[in-house]
């Protein structure tokens, strides 16, 4: 259980860090973007889960 609440709140902030960095960039926003950050914060969110689980 500690893992999938981990996993979600690692899931948003890194999505928000992700999209502010690509921003910040000046990369435009689209369905490209969407799917990078989707697919990176998916990333960061099984790695804390894996973490979590593996405590």
């Amino acid at each position: 259980m500690l893992a999938l609440i981990l996993s979600t709140l690692a899931f948003f902030a890194a999505s928000f860090f992700i999209k502010r960095r690509l921003e910040a960039m000046d990369i435009p926003a689209g369905m490209t973007r969407n799917v990078l950050v989707f697919t990176l914060a998916l990333a960061v969110s099984y790695g804390v889960a894996w973490l979590a689980g593996a405590v």
